[in-house]
């Protein structure tokens, strides 16, 4: 059942600088009557446990190498319980709106971290932990290629200090994959093939990446980056050889079941519904996505599909006319203010070096100086152009640029960086940032701007029925009632890829709730919009809304919408929220 959300009008609702001042405030009063002092001493607690928080997953290094050994894990788990004993002490029952906002984000992230270390355990379950930084619950993870990755992203050139540290990371990867076997004491089927993927042909993908990279680097550690990819190759292959070998005999993981997953939704992403709710919002938003496919579909009978782009120079040129059109739309229709120093958002060509990688073909790009992005596209050689979202991008690039360029992640990102919240500003909500994101998806076609791109409403409608596709098969795995390869099959009827559709299915089952963020972001923004255009009437303003809420920045829509209403009645209902990390029998609780 949901937690309670009133309907009732807020005493005075607040408009778009009521809720500016709100998101600059950091604690003005820790607790009513509380003297001066007292107050600055909670404030100045309630940051340093964040702080601690916030720098708690990352590891020790040792000799250079990151140290995951269960003994780290352990020294990690009494550090948390610390600062949880620390956390206790504060009372936030007499606190402002704004300080209980601030006292639950700090909560959350306590908690995010105990069912990282409890429940998801990745150093000792997890392969692709040592791999990627993909959904590792607050633990910092993708030690090898994530972070290689991360090193050779920025483009050329690359100078002897910069190639000394690639060649070093690139050197120690060996260790830190033989430290992995170790430490990988409770492998799960589910969990191990999620990495198999990503170690396919890794020794050619290493060489690859060395002669794709030995032209841009200086002519004297040529040969060092060569004899460092050779080593690198040969342990990822190793590293696959090893999960392949042990996979027939390892346990398939458990779902979490119910009352963890209802525990994570309100405890740690601070969301006011339980799994019971969110199934049911997924299903109805799917049969009503799927209603609308079918009205565009007859509506449009007979037009031809775009063509997609035939090069990847044509992509790179449509996504920066898709981007310049989707600005002037924006202002033109004033919902939404674009701040100057929000950067572009554009593609370029992909580098051989950074091609060599699967794990990279999809989520590589760098920031600018200029607070632009850059994302990389393969060449339309490259089999990643035929996955579902590639592919869809290519045809009409803009279905991409509302998700991830502006308004999506890079505008949204760049916004929230610049709360002056030390809190607000880093601690990162999945709900509202895919919410928000997704949310401009369905925005976009109701504001008009494919009023003259009829079948991309298609794609765009095809998209938002894998976000709700995505919910049902979330919740239905976490409860147990569908198996990963269930999952697999339903999410290839949206019509996706085997590839694409098998990743988001262990990327679900292994990290619960990963898949719900897209729809449910969306329609809390949503409930949120229809509250404040009832509050406001004709004062309603939706670009000022679009303002005040991404200003925002990280705060849980839940939250938010206490800031920016006055109703509180759900943060009330979480301060009260006492109940512990449920146990079960493969949470080995200390």
């Amino acid at each position: 059942m949901a937690i309670s959300s009133g309907s009732g009008i807020a005493p005075q609702a607040r408009t778009g600088p009521g809720l500016r001042i709100a998101g600059a405030v950091l604690l003005l009063a820790a607790t009513a009557g509380a003297g001066a002092d007292g107050a600055e001493e909670s404030r100045a607690e309630l940051n340093a446990i964040f702080d601690a928080a916030w720098a708690l997953p990352e590891p020790v290094t040792i000799d250079g190498i990151p140290d995951y050994s269960e003994a780290a894990v352990n020294r990690q788990k009494l550090r948390l319980a610390e600062l949880r004993r620390r956390f206790d002490r504060l009372d936030a029952t007499n606190w402002q709106i704004s300080e209980k906002v601030d006292y639950l984000l700090v909560r959350a992230e306590l908690d995010k971290l105990e069912y990282g270390l409890y429940v998801y355990r990745a150093t000792s379950r997890s392969p692709n932990f040592y791999l990627s930084s993909i959904s590792s619950f607050g633990m910092s993870s993708g030690a090898t290629l994530s972070r290689l990755g991360s090193m050779v992203q920025q483009p050329p050139p690359f100078d002897a200090e910069r190639a000394d540290r690639i060649i070093e990371h690139m050197q120690r990867i060996p260790s830190i994959l033989e430290q992995a076997m170790q430490n990988l004491t409770e492998p799960t089927v589910e969990m191990s093939r999620w990495a198999l993927p990503t170690l396919a042909d890794a020794l050619e993908n290493s060489r690859s990446f060395a002669r794709g990279l030995v032209p841009h680097f200086p002519a004297e550690r040529r040969a060092d980056l060569v004899a460092a990819a050779d080593a690198m190759g040969t342990a990822f292959a190793e590293y696959r050889n090893w999960i392949e070998a042990r996979l027939p005999s390892m346990p398939h993981a458990e779902p979490i079941g119910g009352e963890m997953y209802d525990w994570l939704l309100q405890r740690v992403w601070l969301v006011p519904y339980d799994a019971e709710d969110i199934l049911r919002f997924g299903e109805q938003e799917y049969a009503r996505y799927l209603a609308f496919t079918e009205f565009e579909e007859a509506r449009n009978l007979g037009l031809p599909m775009p063509e997609s782009a035939a090069t990847t120079d044509e992509y790179a040129t449509r996504t920066a006319a898709d981007e310049r059109a989707i600005r002037r739309f924006l202002v033109k229709r004033d919902v939404l203010t674009i701040p100057e120093y929000v950067g572009d958002y554009r593609r370029e060509l992909m580098p051989l070096y950074i091609q060599a990688f699967p794990l990279w073909a999809g989520l590589s790009g760098y920031r600018t100086a200029d607070d632009g992005a850059v994302k990389y596209s393969v060449p339309e050689s490259h089999p990643y152009t035929q996955t579902y979202w590639e592919s869809i991008m290519r045809t009409d690039p803009s279905t991409n640029i509302f998700h991830d360029g502006i308004p999506g992640h890079h505008f949204q990102g760049i916004v929230s960086h610049r709360n002056p919240s030390p809190i607000r500003s880093r601690r990162r909500d999945r709900f509202k940032s895919e919410g928000w994101t997704t949310y401009w998806e369905e925005a976009a076609v109701q504001l008009g701007f494919y009023d003259d791109r009829p079948r991309s409403r298609e794609l765009i409608y095809n998209f938002l029925r894998l976000r709700a596709l995505r919910v049902t098969v979330d919740v239905r795995m976490a409860l147990g009632e569908i198996s990963v390869d269930e999952a697999v099959s339903a999410l290839m009827s949206v019509p996706m890829d085997r590839r694409i559709a098998s990743e988001e299915a262990d990327d679900f089952f292994a990290a619960p709730t990963g898949g719900i963020v897209y729809q449910i972001g969306k329609m809390q923004i949503e409930r949120l919009l229809g509250e404040r255009r009832n509050d406001l009437g004709d004062a309603f303003h939706l670009g000022r809304f679009h303002d005040e809420l991404v200003q925002a920045a990280w705060v849980p829509i839940a939250l938010t919408r206490a800031e920016m209403t006055g109703r509180t009645e759900e943060i009330e209902v979480m301060l009260k929220d006492r109940r512990p990390l449920p146990k079960t029998r493969t949470t080995p609780i200390n």
